[in-house]
């Protein structure tokens, strides 16, 4: 959706002042300045100016924008921004006190200051940093025993005690040495679960449970057992960062930058922020939200607010490196403000132009906020008061949605501050989101034949030469129950394309979910086909492949959607079914045909949206993940049966 202009928001609820607010289709209204909420800037270092001058003037800018906390990025790769007793300095300001300055400047303007601290990520290939090339045993390992990812960065091992001293002693330091508000935790996580296995984690692990993490069974209860120890690595340093800097100073705030989707996060990097939140180690989190897409965006803020549930206050981050101008910046500012949340955060210094700081100050940010973590129920009290004034006299459509919106505001601070007062003891972790099934189908096989014809892409099955296709049936969900509804899908090759076709049969047409049409926008959660294909079949690097019945497309490589290669795609609709048509170039991959015998792994899936109103997409597939579709090593195996000419 775009804007009309920069100085407008795209947002509309349907409010119930006395419950939440309900996000209805997006309408165009003035973006008022709201009394209360954050308004935060990652200033990542490359942007943070070199001189005393540069600086002051940055965050005078910021000022007159309404920002009101930065977290200037000051420990990174294992270096540090300043002169430290426990890191590798790491000077870009030629001695100046870059970090000194900013806080003077900041505090002068009624910015706080919460430096943006790396944690366990500690370097790449181009620069290993500042703790690895003296401590390169002190690395996290995969399986197979290698001390870095496949993109090439390096993580420390959560499980030694010489890794978490250094790290706590460092962290420590910086508040000890500097008048800083709070510390911003990055990277406070694993880089996949695939890591892991130094041989330091797996004997601790096995002397508690009895087994060795390398002879773990996928989709068995050790599984969980050894997942959730892992994260436990994470939870109690986050405990620990908390308890020790607030023993120093107990006004300070603990805040994290974190994946997006609770869920996801947990399964992806091991990174447990409910859990955080549940036991109030964190003040405030700020998931990484980046997307272009406003729809997107506000499923991302959704999933957080309703896991969340006003244990930690939450500043969305917004992605200005996925944006492109001001309006969509001041839209999505708009959809978290019409969600159970406490502000956002901006990502980052390098994209926060003189344009958007100009929409910010005379849009959302016209005036100063007070920040709700200092004190939530005075932020209750002047969000009360707004709204108040909102209603006085004859109000507008717009005062009312807005004074609605701020009494939410208000009514989650209380909450807030009701359940941080509370002696709730520690609360335990729950289970990791991963399904262990009864029983385990076992992975499918297909041969995909060469077709002699080309067929035509308009989304109509009536090609002669999709006869001669494999059948394959989408008979389970992703957990391996039944599915719901027939979906058949066809498979072929020629010497240049893979050929794909579903038939969707669906008993309830009507209603049929396809709204999304922006390219790489998420047609997965409405009525849609996707398929993976692992070429090399290591289970590693695939591809995602997307369309809805509108014929718009997403592509990504592995979570990549930069990945754009150029294929072919239509849909069509038939009295008791829609059906989709692909033609997918294997130039897409960099590969001539592939020979006869080759191997790829792939999966192909349908999203069925329509299965229960307001529920999310039932998930058919041809070989059950228990889990994400993201789930390689259960793609099944399809052989090319004859070599392509």
């Amino acid at each position: 959706m775009r804007m009309r202009s920069h100085h407008t928001l795209c947002i509309a609820a349907l409010l119930v002042l006395t419950s939440s607010a309900i996000f209805a289709d997006l309408k165009c209204r003035e973006s008022p300045s709201r009394p209360v909420e954050i308004r935060g800037v990652w200033m990542d270092r490359g942007s943070i100016p070199k001189t005393e001058q540069g600086i002051r003037s940055l965050i005078r800018s910021y000022a007159k924008a309404g920002i009101n906390v930065v977290h200037p990025e000051v420990i990174y790769y294992g270096y540090s921004a300043y002169p430290s007793s426990y890191l590798t300095q790491k000077d870009l300001w030629n001695g100046v006190d870059m970090l000194g300055i900013l806080i003077d400047e900041a505090h002068k303007r009624g910015i706080e200051v919460h430096p943006w601290v790396w944690v366990f990520c500690t370097g790449n290939q181009t620069d290993k940093g500042g703790i690895y090339p003296q401590h390169p045993d002190w690395a996290m390992t995969d399986k197979a025993g290698s001390d870095h990812t496949e993109k090439g960065s390096y993580w420390l091992n959560p499980c030694s005690t010489a890794v978490r001293h250094l790290l706590l002693s460092a962290i420590k330091e910086l508040v000890e040495k500097y008048a800083v508000d709070g510390i911003e935790l990055d990277y406070i996580r694993f880089p996949s679960p695939d890591f892991g296995y130094n041989d330091d984690c797996r004997a601790k692990f096995q002397a508690e449970y009895g087994i060795d993490p390398m002879n773990i069974e996928p989709f068995t209860k050790p599984v969980l057992d050894w997942h959730l120890w892992r994260e436990n690595l994470i939870n109690s340093f986050v405990a620990e960062v908390s308890t020790e800097l607030k023993k120093i100073r107990p006004e300070l705030k603990i805040s994290a930058a974190v994946a997006s989707y609770p869920d996801k996060a947990r399964l992806n990097f091991l990174q447990n922020w409910e859990y955080w939140a549940a036991n109030r180690w964190v003040d405030f989190l700020a998931p990484m939200d980046y997307t272009s897409d406003a729809k997107d965006f506000m499923g991302r803020v959704r999933a957080s607010s309703d896991t969340i549930a006003n244990r930690s206050l939450l500043a969305p981050g917004i992605g200005l490196l996925t944006q492109k101008g001001s309006e969509a910046m001041l839209e999505q500012v708009g959809i978290a403000r019409s969600e159970p949340v406490s502000g956002v955060t901006l990502f980052a210094t390098a994209y926060l132009d003189a344009d958007r700081l100009k929409a910010l100050a005379e849009g959302p940010f016209a005036e100063k906020a007070q920040l709700p973590f200092r004190s939530p129920v005075e932020g209750a009290r002047q969000l009360i008061s707004s709204a108040r004034d909102r209603l006085k006299n004859e109000s507008s459509p717009e005062d009312l949605s807005e004074a609605g919106l701020e009494l939410e505001s208000a009514k989650n601070l209380l909450e807030y501050s009701s359940y941080r007062l509370r002696d709730i003891g520690c609360i335990a972790p729950s289970p990791p989101p991963i399904y262990i099934p009864d029983e385990v189908v076992p992975i499918p096989e297909a041969q995909i034949p060469a077709f002699s014809s080309k067929p035509v892409i308009d989304g109509k099955l009536d090609d002669a030469v999709w006869q001669s296709a494999a059948r394959i049936a989408l008979e389970y969900t992703g957990l391996g129950d039944e599915a719901t509804q027939p979906t058949e899908v066809f498979v072929g090759c020629d010497a240049e394309n893979v050929y794909i076709a579903y038939r969707c049969h669906e008993r309830k047409m009507e209603r049929i979910k396809a709204n999304v049409t922006e390219h790489d926008g998420a047609v997965f959660c409405e009525d849609s086909v996707e398929f993976f294909l692992d070429i090399e079949g290591q289970s590693k690097d695939y591809y995602q492949f997307a369309m809805n019945l509108l014929g718009t497309k997403y592509d990504a490589r592995v979570y990549d959607a930069g990945f754009n290669p150029e294929w072919q795609g239509a849909a069509a609709k038939e009295p008791d079914a829609w059906t989709a048509e692909i033609s997918l170039p294997f130039s897409a991959f960099k590969l001539s045909s592939p020979a006869t015998g080759r191997i790829w792994r792939g999966n192909f899936c349908r999203n069925r949206a329509v299965k229960r109103e307001g529920a999310e997409a039932e998930k058919m597939c041809w070989s059950p993940t228990y889990g994400s579709f993201h789930t390689p090593i259960r793609f099944g195996r399809l052989a090319f049966a004859q070599e392509g000419k």
